[in-house]
């Protein structure tokens, strides 16, 4: 027969109600009384009942998450495992698991409804790339504790957190201006990529501060793709005043960028500079190596995971925030040193 939890409060010399208070983490209990529960329990091998738990205290110490497991996700989408991988990290050290779900925008609202009315987890954790307006109509009728890993693309009042791409934007834009640069193209994703979008807004708006100006004829816009990026790059090349550095809204777009300046001879960087954003997956394999604004998305899931907690002890707490980590890794794809 197995060790019980009459066996570790005889060997602790205390009551049954005190180890259950330590297991269940209860205030009341001294942390020298805590402790001594906690040090029988690992000298005779006890582990609590999950399940027992749960009922107990009214909770499971489990995030539900929601996310795109389709294959070749973790290529195409390297982000969204760094966030899911920073949740797990912060929250297991709160003492909560992940429960990590597949899901399309069509079948998200399902799952979702399904965890929220059997109670199965303490709150849902939803990738951007999932949320639908079907989905964030149940999240703020029912109140039920959630967070989305990356701003949606339409009007919600779901809660969400987000790296701020505006600012990431300026960072790529003041680091060129830093470096000599001064006519500046941006090749991006179609109007609906707003990560994209606001990458291109954050160019401008620092050029404008430096007096300077995005002209139309250097913005291209289209699929994030190389075979795209391939083409919008030829086109911008073909104007008569060529740009000095092209900054390109993802590594796809920089790898059919740089397909196209080495198509024309072009050298990078001594003729045309490359920044790009984000460290992987393809930065360090382009040749040259890109200059990037790198985007700490393991710590925007870290952060998700102390505002989740926040949410659950306040389940009407209204979230949406953006975290600004970026930060410039200097490759070859640009001059190091400042020119006039």
């Amino acid at each position: 027969m197995g060790i019980t939890i009459k066996d570790v409060a005889a060997a602790a010399g205390t009551s049954v109600s005190t180890v259950s208070k330590v297991i269940n983490g209860h205030y009341s209990i001294s942390e020298e009384t805590a402790a001594r529960v906690r040090r029988v329990m690992q000298e005779l091998n006890y582990y609590p009942n999950a399940s027992a738990q749960s009922f107990a205290r009214g909770t499971t110490k489990t995030i539900a998450v929601l996310a795109n497991l389709a294959p070749n996700t973790a290529f195409q989408n390297p982000h969204m495992f760094e966030m899911i991988a920073g949740l797990e990290e912060s929250l297991s050290a709160r003492g909560y698991r992940l429960q990590l779900r597949g899901v399309d925008t069509a079948t998200a609202y399902e799952v979702a409804k399904e965890v929220i009315y059997r109670q199965s987890a303490d709150a849902l954790a939803i990738h951007v790339s999932v949320i639908a307006y079907p989905l964030s109509g149940l999240l703020t009728k029912s109140h039920f504790p959630h967070i989305v890993l990356g701003a949606p693309n339409f009007e919600s009042q779901v809660c969400w957190i987000d790296n701020n791409n505006v600012y990431s934007g300026t960072v790529a834009a003041a680091y060129l201006l830093s470096r000599g640069y001064r006519k500046i193209a941006f090749i991006g994703g179609q109007y609906y990529d707003f990560g994209s979008l606001h990458r291109l807004q954050g160019v401008k708006q620092e050029l404008e501060n430096a007096g300077l100006q995005l002209e139309d004829q250097y913005i291209w816009l289209g699929e994030s793709t190389r075979a795209d990026s391939f083409l919008m790059t030829m086109k911008l090349l073909d104007h008569k005043i060529l740009p000095d550095a092209i900054i390109c809204a993802n590594n796809y777009i920089a790898m059919g960028c740089v397909d196209a300046l080495c198509r024309k001879n072009i050298r990078i960087p001594q003729d045309i500079g490359i920044v790009a954003f984000d460290d992987y997956p393809l930065s360090q394999v382009i040749e040259p190596q890109l200059t990037i604004v790198d985007i700490n998305v393991r710590d925007l899931g870290r952060q998700a995971g102390k505002l989740i907690i926040d949410i659950i002890k306040h389940p009407n707490k209204q979230i949406q925030t953006y975290v600004t980590t970026s930060n410039i890794v200097e490759r070859k794809s640009t001059r190091r040193t400042k020119q006039t």
